[in-house]
């Protein structure tokens, strides 16, 4: 159904025009008239039909037949013919609904002034005393007394209809604007649903890049110095396969439950802490990398997610050690409580390439430690200080005596008290 009112919208007012002219041509079918009378109503007609495609002309034909009825080219309103002035209330009702700013403001104005026309051209030219009466009009003030009254009456009518017609205008406007918002609003309500999304597939990957990362680097640490010392050192292999079968468990079970808190947003498996941390550097020793831990004032507390940040950035940072260091990896940890927090510093040494440089990535593509993606463990380590109230940063630094390549990761993690006031404190 609204297809087909669309289809036949543009033939609603020429069909309106041909009605008004058949009726008005009915209507005086008993009465005699000029030729020119039947041209003014034909006129008339075609302002209705083409009001709304050709609005300029429609105005123009307004203005031209009371021009034209002045002048005695066409037959003056009589008492029965000049009603058909008022075609003028249609065409203004067109005009303002469709036409643009600049001709429906002009609309209002022509419309206006072809009242006035009218009414002064039926009171001084036409007929009135046909239907007025004679006695009614003693002097020329009455004559232009009733004609003011005549064009302010047909200037009411032609107004109050463009007043319609603009409304309407406005309303349907109004209407579209608000569909468009109503549109941008899902739009945005999408962006957003799409955009959590985003945020929550990137929390899950730096899950599983924390919780895997690490055991494969040890994995592949050991396997790789069991299967070089395997001719020299053959009852070293058992201790590497047990190392290995107890990384891949513990890997396991990290694995396990990160699925499991990713079903249920309160797992029973407790996260990592700072209790943690010698066991993450009894693997690395294990692995061949030698970890030295240092401890400086007393402990502050710190919240559950906060020691997980740190137990996360430790663990990242001797994982990349481990991997770019070369065959002598080595690492210190430091830990300094002196401050209002936790003041973070790992320095790795050997005789590697650090994370991050050009030589590391030439490294990588030749066949070295394998990085699924270049500095996404540090942007994940640098996200979970900022969530955790602190700050990050790494870079490479100068080893012992300058001969060995050294990279030095250092953050700070405020106290649970002034964490209060951090921008986020989740670090998960």
């Amino acid at each position: 159904m609204p297809a087909l009112l669309k289809l036949l919208r543009p033939a609603i007012l020429p069909a309106i025009a041909v009605v008004f002219l058949v009726l008005w041509i009915m209507a005086e079918a008993g009465r005699i008239h000029a030729v020119s009378f039947y041209l003014a109503l034909a006129a008339y007609a075609v302002a209705i039909g083409i009001a709304r495609e050709f609005p300029r002309i429609a105005l123009g034909i307004l203005l031209v037949v009371p021009l034209a009825q002045a002048a005695g080219l066409l037959e003056r309103p009589q008492s029965t013919t000049w009603q058909i002035a008022g075609a003028s209330i249609l065409v203004a009702f067109v005009v303002a609904a469709h036409a643009s700013p600049r001709v429906r403001w002009a609309g209002l104005l022509v419309v206006v002034l072809q009242a006035v026309l009218v009414g002064f051209l039926l009171v001084f030219s036409g007929d009135w005393l046909g239907w007025a009466g004679g006695g009614l009009l003693s002097s020329p003030g009455e004559y232009l007394r009733y004609a003011i009254t005549l064009a302010v009456v047909g200037a009411v009518f032609c107004a109050a209809a463009w007043t319609a017609g603009f409304a309407m205008t406005v309303s349907a406007r109004r209407r579209d604007d608000r569909k468009l918002l109503d549109e941008a609003e899902a739009e945005l309500t999408l962006a957003a649903f799409e955009l959590q999304g985003v945020k929550e597939r990137a929390r899950i990957a730096q899950e599983v890049h924390d919780v895997l990362a690490h055991s494969l680097a040890v994995v592949v640490a050991v396997a790789d110095g069991s299967r070089f010392l395997r001719e020299t050192k053959p009852e070293t292999t058992d201790l590497a396969l047990r190392e290995i079968a107890d990384t891949a468990r513990t890997a396991l079970g990290d694995l396990r439950g990160l699925i499991e808190g990713l079903r249920d947003e309160t797992p029973d498996r407790p996260q990592p802490g700072l209790e943690d941390l010698p066991a993450l550097t009894s693997r690395l020793a294990a692995a061949g990398m030698p970890v030295e831990v240092q401890a400086f004032g007393a402990p502050r507390p710190l919240t559950p997610s906060q020691e997980l940040a740190v137990y996360r950035i430790v663990q990242e940072s001797l994982t990349n050690a481990l991997r770019h260091s070369g065959a002598h990896p080595a690492a210190v940890v430091t830990l300094t409580w002196e401050g209002p927090g936790l003041a973070l510093a790992i320095m790795s040494t050997g005789d590697g390439v650090p994370p991050g440089s050009a030589a590391g990535a030439s490294a990588r593509s030749a066949g070295g430690a394998p990085d699924a993606r270049p500095g996404f463990g540090l942007r994940g380590m640098t996200d979970r200080a900022r969530l955790a109230g602190g700050w990050l940063t790494a870079g490479p630094g100068d080893g012992a005596g300058g001969e060995d390549t050294a990279y030095i990761v250092t953050a700070y993690i405020p106290a649970a008290s002034q964490a209060s006031q951090a921008p986020g404190e989740e670090a998960a």
